[in-house]
Order: structure tokens, then sequence, then C-alpha cells
């Protein structure tokens, strides 16, 4: 079994709610309201994580902004100190957290790479055997004799990273470094991250980029508020993530009161208060759950409060996780439906279709005759596919479609 490079044990880390007040500030508050000090004034960004990481695991943390990813790793990098808890690190690390900390403005590219593996604990003459390396993989040219001062951004961080990746670290940890420089850039850092890993060294990222965490990752750990939410395979974690993103979202952008019409604001979309789209359902189901080896009935309630509507309706399968249209009916073809004031109720049936597991989203609209949408809000359904055994078949799908009825 490979031996654990990094271990937290309880780890927790709280920072101040909003901006430093002075000292006297602090004696005028607590003489006004005599709370105990500093209640109310802490935020647990990390609150009671227990992790341990072995040699040559490549490991991914995922989730959203104020999570506390980039906080664990300044605790595991020593940057910051914790507030309670005990970190154990072993081996040389190398940090892409701040780009070029510890390089001197004053000094030259090549003067700052000697000065940068000091920092390292190198010797001058191991530095010396990486120096080529470095310039190449950095690419500034002549600037390499240059005061970093008169660097751009892009220059600066082609020589933060070419000397991070250069030292050869027991552990790599980056922070979004690789949403920085030019395209083929960042393609140079993922192929020279992906040599690290396949060399044996240990690798902490943070990258909203889920390609990116997929192709260097083998382990992902989800965050959320400042502790572990799921630790398991990168696959696994990072769908479960963008399933809850995906319904969070969902969620929040139709949380609207009863009564009140949610108008869209497309300004090429025509608007109508007289057709409404509701109570969507599983039929024959009392779980949205699609068995996707058998065809998926949607029970819908359009509502027309005017006389009359001529319309067509629209069902569509879309993919939750990445938004992509996958299956609908032919709405557009054939008589448009003629729609008495009242409630009506539609049904449609979604084929048997190779779909991967997942989160999926039903969503029905209306439009008029003519092809134009009409209503006031789209009605969506998620419904969640567990056969592990299937793949998405795009044949399956091409040939396919919804029937309305």
């Amino acid at each position: 079994m490979s031996e654990a490079v990094i271990c937290l044990t309880h780890v927790s880390k709280s920072f101040s709610r909003g901006r430093s007040i002075a000292p006297w500030q602090q004696w005028w508050s607590a003489r006004e309201n005599p709370a105990p000090a500093g209640q109310g004034l802490l935020r647990n960004v990390i609150d009671d994580v227990s992790l341990t990481v072995t040699a040559g695991e490549r490991v991914a943390l995922i989730g959203n902004n104020g999570a506390g990813k980039s906080t664990l790793l300044k605790l595991i990098s020593r940057i910051l100190v914790p507030d309670s808890g005990e970190i154990s690190v072993r081996g040389r690390i190398s940090s892409l957290l701040e780009l070029g900390i510890g390089f001197h403005p004053e000094m030259t590219g090549s003067e700052n790479i000697y000065f940068y593996g000091s920092l390292m604990g190198m010797p001058r003459n191991e530095v010396a055997h990486l120096f080529a390396e470095i310039e190449a993989f950095a690419d500034i040219g002549e600037y390499i004799n240059q005061p970093v001062k008169v660097y751009s951004s892009g220059m600066y961080q082609r020589l933060a990273f070419a000397s991070a990746f250069a030292m050869r670290p027991d552990v790599l940890i980056a922070d979004e470094g690789l949403s920085v420089g030019d395209a083929s850039f960042q393609q140079k850092c993922l192929n020279r991250i992906e040599e690290l890993g396949k060399q044996g060294t240990t690798i902490l990222i943070v990258a909203h980029n889920a390609a990116a965490m997929m192709r260097i990752a083998t382990r992902g750990i989800w965050l959320d508020n400042g502790g572990i939410r799921m630790d398991g395979a990168i696959a696994q974690v990072s769908e479960a993530y963008a399933e809850y993103m995906t319904l969070d979202a969902f969620q929040r952008a139709t949380a609207v009161p009863a009564g009140i019409i949610q108008r869209i604001t497309n300004p090429y979309i025509l608007i109508s208060e007289s057709v409404r789209v509701n109570a969507l359902s599983v039929i024959d189901r009392s779980e949205p759950i699609w068995d996707v080896q058998n065809p998926l009935k949607i029970r819908a309630e359009i509502s027309i409060t005017s006389p009359c509507y001529l319309g067509r309706v629209r069902v569509r399968l879309i993919g939750a996780a990445d938004n992509i249209p996958l299956l609908e009916n032919s709405y557009l073809q054939g008589e448009a439906r003629l729609f008495l004031q009242g409630t009506h109720t539609i049904t449609a049936t979604i084929p048997p279709l190779g779909v991967k597991p997942g989160l999926y989203r039903v969503g029905v609209a209306v439009f008029d005759a003519e092809g134009y949408e009409r209503e006031a809000a789209n009605s969506s359904l998620f419904v969640r596919v567990h056969n592990a055994n299937v793949a998405r078949d795009a044949s399956l799908i091409t040939e396919s479609t919804i029937i309305v009825e």
C-alpha cells in the first residue's frame, strides 16, 4: 500500500467577516454591545476536514466559489496556519497558487530562477542543470535576461510555471493555474502535469475546467461549505457535482410564488398570458426515475384563459449536466392544435434510448400556429437514469422521436 504524503486531521480555519476594524473600534463595539469578543465575526471556511492523499495520487478539488478549495490548498502549502487540527506533508511542495511568489521585480528572469530554486531548497548546481529546460519551457526569448518588472503578465506566468514544473516536486499544488496563458501554453502545461503524474508526483489541483480535471485527476473531492461532501472516483464526483449545480440553478430560477407569471425576457419571443404549462409528472411512477430500456410517459396540463388558442406543443429531452438537447417531437409538422378555454391534458411518450446514467430534463413548451413561442414560461421536469450498463448511442437518438397526444 502506498504511503501517505498528505494527511489532514480535523483541520479547521476561520476568517473574520467584513473589513478589519481598529482596536479602539473593537473597544467601543464591546462597550456598546458587551457580547463575547469576536462573536459573530468569524466564518468557518474549512470546518473539521480530515483526508489522506497517498503518494502518486492525482486529486481534483471540486466545489462552487467560497467552498474552501483555495483555502485548503493554502493550508496544505503552509501559506496559512490552521486554527485547529494537524497537517502533515512529506516531501518537496511546488505550489502554483500565487504565481511567481518569491520573484523579485528588480532581478532578471535568470536570477529569479536561481532564487526560486533556493527557496525550494535546491543547490545552485542542480538549478543550473535544469536551467535550459526552464528557459525552453518558458519560451520568453531574450527577456530571460531582463528584469521581471518589464515582463507582461503572460511572460511572468510562463516563467513561474516553468520554474515550478522543473523543480521535480514530490507534491504539485495548482489552483486555477490552467486558466492562464494562451491555448498552446495551457496545453503545454496540461501535458507537463500529466507527465509529472506518470512519474509519481502527487498532484492536487483546483480547476473549473471539467475536461482538464478528468484528464489529469483520478480522484475527486467535492467541498461544500468548508466540508467534504463527496470523495471518490473523479468521474463519479464530477457527474454528481454537475447534477447538483444544474438542479440547484433550476430550482433557484423557478422559485416564483404561486400565481406570478414568470415572463420570458428574450425580445425575439412574443408573450401571451393566455397559455400556461402546469403540473408535469411521470405517469405510473411515484418517483421521476426512468428505466431507459422502457418508454417514459410524461403528463402535462396546458391552461388556456382566452376563448381559444391555436398552437403547437413541443416536448424536448435535454441532458441536464451538459444542457444539450437530445430528442424532441415533430411539433412543426402537421396541423396546429385548437385549444378551447380551460385545462387540457397532454401525454408525451419518450421511446427507449441509449443514454448514459445521470440527470435529464423534460421540457414542455407551447408555440403558436406559426411556430413562435407565446407562453409565459416553459415547464421542466427532471428525471434520473440509473441503468449503469447503458451508454449514450447517437444512432438511437437520431432515429427516434417523442410522441405527443
